[in-house]
């Protein structure tokens, strides 16, 4: 007999083994814990109660007996525990407490039995045959604990399990709950029947409980694991603001959350199992799962979808009912088409107001700006002027802005027309890289470009309106991508018929990025987003929404795709119409225009500046160009020129490259954007003496349309101007008219090459003498300066140099020329050794070369001058012509203070007040209008103490 009980306990271990080992495979839910717990106390009571059975003495017996009880002490506290979660009760949490304290208690009376509170007595007897055991008698704790530990959980649990049964009606969870009742009825009979010593000699209540729990493992988890996720889920309805109802295929009732009998009141009324028809303000369409139904209860708004449920075969077993609140949704909606409405008609109102009013804003903004300059022109008062200048630049700012504002309020308002033209894709496409390329490389990145050479080369389009999107979403790009690259890549596909293709424009970069819920925002007017992160970046927000509504005009479309942090890619989609299908890698050359070469010419009444920062540079321009009877102005920056342009409209511009600040493309990219008709009219040529490979190409790319080398030859220039300055103006001049060359002979300067001047200079003998004054005049301010930043700005010195090396060569001294070009490549490459090795060189040739022009400047005055000088001036006319001719500079008229200047000088003078007027002439012909007026004032200073003396 003993070994069927041993066999018997081996079963029972065997099957918890298999029980926990399912358990540990879950997905470690509370009820999967309580049942692991569960199975390990009956492990240790199996496992104890082994050991009784194969005790040799009653100490051993007595040892195992204490093992066998730490295991069963929270068996069926954990049991009852599970059994209410698993039927959807809430425990009595206080009460498990308790009878989880008492169970701890009873492990200690069981270490520590004293007067035989626990077991009476115990004896070590044989049976029949001869099997030795132990035979208890238990004390009146034992009766306590077996009533708090044992009786009351499973009695709990089976009044949960009868509660259960009679509260659902599904039959199949009934079923379960029925299974779980018999099993957990097992364990408890067998330990009645133990206790009451109808069971002699062999418990078996552990092996019972062993395979019991196993049972409820193996048969019940395994095969309704879905049981727990269901609890879960059922919690989730409950907490649901939306109504949910379940029903089986007979459209009975079968469960609902209490979000749904707070909409349908009379539902808790019915019970489980009755047909939802009976359900008052339950309609039938509610069942459909067709469309949704909508409805109103009690002045709310609902919306139910119904769901059927399937099972493996596809046969329908219910459906579930999903009932959503939408009132607060009906309200908004309301709400969001009422702005909507608002909105559309205020945005209406808007672009109509601007695109009519266009020439009523404009109007009067011409007219403050016009009445203006002419308080600049004839106002005599300086603080006026200056007054007057303000309110110019404030009022060509705002004009700027005024017009950017009516370029958007014409696409919104439908006045935009598109102008069609056939364009080469690849021609276009080249400009803007070459436009945008020097702006990617000043932020020192990489523009990377690429174009679909499979696709059709020409089409017709509005090329000038996808030039300005292009530009602009490159702009950006560059803008706000401080390292790494822009990409632009174009590729197209079939339209809608045979002469449609859809272009496609990616213009991709590692920049910022934009946060992803701000990607609606970008194309919104005024708008520019993370403004604090960029707020470096600036700009009127207009640019995107400009671009937006250009491509929707084009029938085109916009995405945007950007990872905050990362970069951006945008993408244009545009339909054009093909004209020519041959592939982009089979493009024809573009026809290359020839101009006949003619002779030399005047052209009276064109406009003409000359814009560079060096005053030699510019005497020299002034020289060639003064023979074409130009009317000539000139500016020393770009600012000044952008300026001068807003003001005036010239029909030729000369741009140096090179200047400190602003320089030539930057300038020119201001000229034709913000300054309106004045600035897209005039011709514009680079000017710069950085005539390497590829310069031309550069320049031509960013809005010049011509290029000349520095230094200046004559007959590249004359060739420039008959390609630019239209015949109708130009009037032909016989050979005998022009100028005589220069005689080599009556220039012998060391340091000199009259040659090479004569090449470079076309103008006569007094203005190559004015010409040398210059040089000189201004290498005395240009010498201190290089050795002020030959060590502190490698910038500015490069800058300086550059014009050092254009202005030596204008006057043929190659040899500083030369070592002023070494320095200027140092420069750029930032080679400061080479740079500090070589400058105190180019200062002693540019030095000597100073010192050997003044002495020959000195003996040709001294040869040439024959006139006689006039007689000296009254103190008293002296001071007041001075004073005339500072009121002149004041009033911004230097051309006419100089003529002052000049006639002063025709007089006999002092000594020093000859070499003060000399010093003012000086500084006027270097255009230092500031450091002139300064000396003027010393002058007349110095003339009122010399009349208070006598």
């Amino acid at each position: 007999m003993v070994n069927l009980v041993i066999l018997l306990e081996f079963l029972g271990i065997s099957l918890i083994v298999i029980a926990l080992i399912l358990l540990l495979n879950g997905e470690g839910a509370r009820e999967q814990k309580l049942l692991i717990f569960i199975m390990c106390g009956s492990l240790v009571q199996n496992v104890g109660y082994l050991l009784e059975l194969r005790a040799p003495t009653v100490e051993a017996a007595m040892t195992a007996l204490i093992v066998e009880n730490v295991g069963s002490t929270f068996v069926p506290l954990f049991y009852c525990w599970f059994i209410y979660i698993y039927c959807y009760v809430t425990p009595p949490r206080a009460l498990l407490r308790i009878l989880g304290a008492i169970g701890f208690l009873s492990l200690l009376t069981v270490f520590f039995d004293r007067y035989g509170l626990f077991y009476r007595e115990v004896q070590w007897v044989a049976d029949a045959n001869g099997f030795y055991h132990v035979d208890i008698s238990y004390g009146p704790l034992y009766a306590f604990f077996l009533f708090s530990r044992i009786i009351v959980p499973y009695t709990l649990c089976m009044l949960t399990l009868i509660h259960a049964v009679r509260e659902r009606s599904d039959k199949q969870v009934n079923r379960q709950y029925f299974t779980i009742l018999g099993i957990s009825t097992l364990p408890v009979i067998v330990l009645i029947a133990y206790v009451c010593k109808l069971a002699n000699v062999y418990d078996f209540t552990p092996v019972t409980l062993a395979i019991s729990m196993s049972m409820v493992v193996i048969v019940v988890w395994s095969r309704r694991n879905y049981d727990f996720r269901h609890l879960a889920a059922e919690k989730v309805l409950e907490s649901m603001g939306d109504g949910v109802i379940a029903l089986d295929a007979h459209d009975r009732l079968v469960s609902y959350n209490r979000a749904a009998a707070d909409i349908f009141t009379c539902l808790p009324a019915h019970k489980l199992g009755e047909n939802i028809r009976v359900v008052e303000d339950f309609k039938e369409e509610m069942l459909s799962e067709d469309a949704p139904w909508s409805f109103s209860i009690n002045g709310q708004h609902y919306e139910s979808h119904s769901k059927h449920i399937k099972d493996e075969n596809g046969k329908v077993q219910g459906c579930v009912i999903l009932i959503l609140d939408m009132t607060d949704i009906k309200a908004y909606i309301n709400e969001i088409k009422r702005v909507r409405r608002q909105a559309e008609k205020a945005s209406i109102a808007k672009s109509e107001f601007l695109a009519n009013m266009s020439h009523e804003i404009r109007t009067p903004m011409n007219a403050i700006i016009g009445m203006n300059e002419i308080i600049m022109e004839e106002s005599e008062d300086t603080e006026i002027c200056n007054y007057a200048r303000d309110v110019q630049s404030a009022a060509k700012s705002l004009l700027a802005i005024i017009n950017d504002i009516l370029d958007l309020s014409k696409v919104e308002a439908g006045k935009m027309e598109l102008v069609n033209v056939n364009y080469y894709l690849k021609d276009m496409a080249d400009e803007i890289i070459g436009m945008m390329d020097m702006a990617a490389s000043q932020q020192g990145l990489i523009l990377k470009y690429e174009c679909d050479e499979t696709i059709p080369c020409r089409y017709k389009g509005d090329d000038g309106r996808i030039k300005q999107i292009l530009i602009n979403i490159l702009s950006n790009a560059i803008k706000f991508t401080k390292k790494g690259y822009v990409r632009a890549y174009i590729t197209g596909k079939p339209g809608e018929n045979e002469n449609e293709e859809l272009l496609t424009f990616h213009v991709e970069d590692t920049g910022c990025g934009i946060r992803e819920e701000d990607l609606d925002k970008i194309f919104e007017d005024f708008r520019q987003v993370d403004s604090k992160r960029n707020r470096s970046a600036e700009g009127t927000g207009l640019g995107l929404a400009i671009v937006k509504n250009l491509v929707e005009l084009m029938k085109g479309t916009i995405k945007v795709e950007s990872t905050y942090g990362k970069g951006t890619i945008v993408t244009i989609t545009i339909p054009q119409e093909i004209v020519d299908k041959q592939p982009v890698s089979q493009m024809p050359e573009a026809p290359q225009v020839e101009r006949k070469m003619t002779d030399m010419f005047t052209a009276p009444g064109v406009k003409v500046l000359i814009v560079d920062d060096n005053v030699i540079n510019r005497k020299v321009a002034r020289g060639f160009l003064k023979n074409y009877s130009f009317d000539l102005d000139e500016a020393e920056s770009g600012p000044e020129a952008i300026e001068l342009v807003r003001a005036t409209r010239y029909d030729l511009i000369f741009m140096d490259h090179m200047m400190p600040g602003m320089d030539g493309i930057e300038a020119v990219e201001i000229i034709r954007t913000k300054c309106g008709e004045n600035g897209t009219a005039p011709v514009i040529v680079a000017l710069t003496a950085n005539a390497m490979e590829g310069m031309r190409e550069l320049f031509l790319e960013h809005g010049f349309q011509d290029f000349i080398a520095k230094p200046l030859d004559r007959r590249e220039l004359n060739r420039l101007l008959l390609r630019q300055v239209p015949e109708k103006y130009r009037q032909s001049t016989d050979a005998e008219s022009e100028s005589r060359p220069l005689n080599p002979e009556t220039f012998r300067i060391d340091g000199v090459d009259m040659n090479v001047a004569m090449q470079y200079y076309s103008g006569d003998e007094a203005g190559f003498v004015d010409l040398l004054d210059l040089y000189c005049a201004d290498g005395k301010r240009k010498t201190r300066l290089l050795c002020e930043l030959v060590e502190s700005d490698i910038l500015r010195y490069q800058i300086e140099v550059h014009g050092l090396k254009s202005a030596s060569a204008n006057i043929g001294a190659m040899d500083v020329s030369n070592i002023a070009r070494a320095q200027e490549n140092a420069a750029a490459q930032g080679e400061r050794e080479f740079i500090l090795e070589q400058f105190p060189l180019l200062m002693a040739k540019y030095e000597t070369l100073l010192a050997n022009i003044e002495q020959f400047l000195e003996k040709y005055r001294q040869d040439n001058d024959v006139k006689e000088k006039l007689p000296g001036i009254p103190i008293g006319e002296l001071r007041k012509q001075t004073e005339t001719a500072l009121e002149e500079l004041k009033h911004f008229r230097s051309r006419e203070c100089a003529e002052k200047v000049e006639a002063i000088l025709l007089h006999e003078l002092p000594k020093e007040m000859q070499e003060r007027f000399g010093q003012i002439q000086e500084q006027l012909r270097l255009y230092e209008d500031d450091n002139a007026e300064e000396l003027l004032g010393q002058v007349i200073g110095i003339l009122k103490e010399e009349e208070n003396q006598k």
